[in-house]
């Protein structure tokens, strides 16, 4: 699928909306034609049913010609099966239009939020994509949903006027100044609407980001007694979301009451005034019955115009949210961005960064990381593992890191991303089958090394608990504790079997035993790859190859556990949690 042209920062909301509105439809451009030809044949005929009928009456009734009554009496029949036919057929455009503009929403949305990674929650809130996701899609789909059906009532309404301007010009008058004073008064509607749906939806983002932060620390809140807190402030914005939607449904009802009230006092001022003119015998019989068969029938298109202008108000303050999303930039970038075939992405990097000697390296805390074994890294500062940790997997563009003499800003991300592996205790889980969430995006599930790598982080009893791999895990895992979790998240990295595996407290939340049995087995596992361990157990620095004391942000010691206890005082009181 092509990608959506994304405008400049600068742009203007509204223009973003239309462009984007517009991008969809030429996406899209066939099923909406098709649904425009079916909406026109469904009008058109509903609209030259009252003309025939009127001849059925003048021809043939009035005249008392049996012929002529059966030819306009089979007409009308034909009419009516081709409005049936074509009713299906609109219908049917309509629901593919509504569900293929939604899912290429969704289609970019996503990829887009694949594209941000580590940059979208510091971006944006959680609640924005989820509403995007969940309210956004609905609308956008719904103008074009209703633009096939909104054509053909432009079609109708054409024909419409034509049949009363052939027989009484001031009855086709009637019908254009009436037509023009209603889109009149739908466009002064139609601004108000947009400016409160505008409101609404930024209230609505808020909202909902209180509720998903609610929902995803809750058992938090409950251990510090903060329910109440949260509460108060949610039932503030849901009071201000309110009144929001207050505001919204009282010019919505204003919408819905003309599209009854106008088209319906239209239809009665037409047909006296049809009335009016048989009566002084300026039009037939038959005639006044076809004109007020128009004037009913006009009712189902005005209606329908005013419905779209309605939907079209949200789609455009939807789409201009989606293209705002979509405008914005990842933070990080590489000096190449090839495909993801390994042969693009191996063409363009330095060979000394895929050299098997390559080092990873920070020269601002002169930190080493060796190609092989585990290393150890012990911070006095408990903020200075994760912003290490940040700058070598190049979370963060602070420093400058490199690998094998090369700095990691001219590496492309892609490729990097597969060789060096952060995992932090904030990682996501998601929902879905549990072997394919513990496999890496990409590669083929391998019930062999997967449970291999579950042996290593200890977590054979969570996948037992689980009712084996093929068992569905939550979204978020919220029904394992925290040390299950953390099991998991090493075992899902394992897995992946990077060159350079870098874990932050990955044993934080388990058992002395556990975190013992974890330490020798990732030894073992790691074996022959590069491991860095930024963690104060004495247990996990006890397996290390080699541990390094990180003071100040600049490494101030190298050596065993058993040697940095014995040498130095700052390590002993971090490790032993300052007791002697």
């Amino acid at each position: 699928m092509k990608k959506f042209p994304v405008p400049d920062p600068g742009v203007a909301d509204s223009r973003s909306a239309a462009r984007y509105l517009l991008w969809l439809g030429r996406r899209q451009w066939q099923p909406v034609a098709l649904g425009t030809v079916w909406g026109v044949l469904w009008l058109v005929s509903l609209a030259l049913l009252p003309a025939v009928l009127g001849q059925a009456i003048g021809a043939g009734i009035a005249a008392k010609d049996s012929s002529e009554l059966v030819r306009w009496s089979l007409l009308a029949l034909l009419l009516t099966l081709l409005t049936v036919a074509a009713g299906i057929g609109r219908h049917r455009s309509a629901m593919a239009n509504l569900y293929a503009s939604e899912f290429r929403t969704v289609q970019l949305v996503t990829r887009h939020v694949a594209r941000l990674g580590a940059t979208l929650p510091k971006v944006v809130a959680n609640g924005e994509v989820v509403t995007i996701g969940s309210a956004d899609i609905g609308s956008i789909g719904g103008v074009f949903q209703h633009l096939p059906v909104t054509m053909g009532a432009v079609g109708a309404i054409i024909v419409v006027g034509v049949l009363m301007f052939s027989s009484s010009i001031p009855l086709g008058l009637t019908v254009v100044v009436g037509t023009l004073v209603l889109m009149a008064f739908t466009a002064f509607l139609t601004k108000i609407l947009q400016q409160r749906q505008s409101s609404f939806r930024a209230l609505q983002s808020q909202l909902t980001t209180i509720a998903v932060d609610i929902a995803a620390g809750l058992r938090v809140l409950r251990g510090i007694g903060g329910e109440r807190a949260f509460e108060q402030r949610y039932r503030r914005k849901s009071q201000s979301l309110r009144e929001a939607g207050v505001q919204v449904a009282r010019v919505q009802s204003l919408f819905d009451a003309m599209q009854v009230l106008a088209p319906g006092v239209f239809a009665v001022g037409v047909t006296w005034l049809a009335a009016t003119l048989a009566i002084s015998q300026e039009i037939s019989v038959g005639e006044m019955v076809a004109f007020y068969g128009y004037a009913t029938f006009l009712t189902l298109p005005l209606s329908i115009i005013a419905a779209a202008a309605s939907a079209t108000t949200s789609a455009y303050v939807a789409s201009g949210r989606v293209a705002r999303f979509l405008r914005l930039e990842p933070e990080l970038g590489g000096a190449a961005q090839p495909s993801d075939s390994d042969s693009a992405l191996s063409s363009v990097v330095p060979p000394a960064a895929m050299a098997a000697t390559a080092e990873l390296a920070d020269s601002e805390s002169k930190l080493s990381v060796p190609r092989a074994g585990v290393l150890g890294v012990v911070c006095s500062d408990p903020a200075e593992p994760g912003r290490l940790a940040l700058r070598l997997a190049r979370f963060a563009d602070s420093g400058s890191p490199t690998l094998g003499g090369v700095p990691l800003a001219e590496l492309p991300l892609p490729w990097l991303r597969q060789r060096v592996v952060l995992v932090r205790n904030e990682d996501a889980l998601f929902g879905g089958q549990l072997s394919s969430e513990l496999t890496a995006p990409g590669r083929e599930i391998d019930r062999a090394e997967l449970e291999r790598s579950i042996y290593a982080a200890c977590a054979e009893d969570v996948i037992k608990g689980l009712d084996g791999l093929d068992a569905v895990l939550q979204n978020g895992a919220k029904n394992l504790s925290t040390g299950q979790q953390q099991r998991l998240r090493l075992a899902r990295a394992l897995a992946a079997e990077p060159e350079t595996l870098i874990l932050i407290e990955p044993t934080s939340a388990v058992d002395a035993l556990t975190e013992a049995r974890i330490g020798e087995r990732l030894v073992q596992h790691r074996a022959g790859r590069s491991t860095v361990i930024f963690t104060s157990s004495a247990l996990m620095l006890a397996q290390a190859d080699s541990v390094c004391m990180v003071e100040d942000g600049m490494v101030a010691a190298v050596g065993s556990h058993r040697e940095l206890l014995a040498d130095s005082p700052a390590y002993s009181a971090v490790v032993n949690r300052g007791e002697a």
